[in-house]
């Protein structure tokens, strides 16, 4: 019988406008433990305004891994930054996040300079999630 690897990994890289989390493997019911753990991380070392959450190394996305990136979401906004998440080419993942509504809540987009359009990148520093989210929606529409 073949075993599953159950795997989640967390690579933290910042750039010149933002921080960009990386996550690859799965973001699941099973590796949800060590997910937490390393979104807490993440959280305690952000420093710039604008967090960017690259899906786009995921494999599998289920509802828990769902709830884990609301709450990071929630924490992100609550200490006054904003927050994106790029999905690039990563279909099944995208399609995930929007049946699950998350561009209700949030900018998903398909790479970074889609992002960095909507805004001049010094402005990141000081913008809301609202204007983020509002940015977006007039540049998608």
């Amino acid at each position: 019988m073949k075993q599953h690897r159950l795997s989640f990994e967390l690579e933290m890289v910042v750039e010149r406008a933002y921080e960009c989390i990386k996550l690859t493997g799965r973001l699941a019911y099973d590796t949800q433990l060590a997910a937490e753990q390393k979104l807490a991380t993440a959280m305690a070392a952000i420093k710039r305004r604008l967090v960017v959450v690259d899906v786009s190394g995921l494999q599998f996305l289920d509802s828990t891994g769902l709830s884990l990136l609301v709450r990071f979401f929630k924490q992100i906004v609550s200490e006054s930054r904003a927050m994106a998440i790029v999905v690039r080419d990563n279909a099944v993942i995208e399609k995930i996040l929007l049946m699950a509504k998350l561009d209700r809540l949030l900018p998903i987009v398909g790479d970074e300079q889609q992002l960095l359009s909507l805004a001049l990148p010094s402005s990141f520093d000081h913008m809301s999630q609202e204007v983020l989210y509002s940015a977006w929606r007039q540049r998608s529409s």
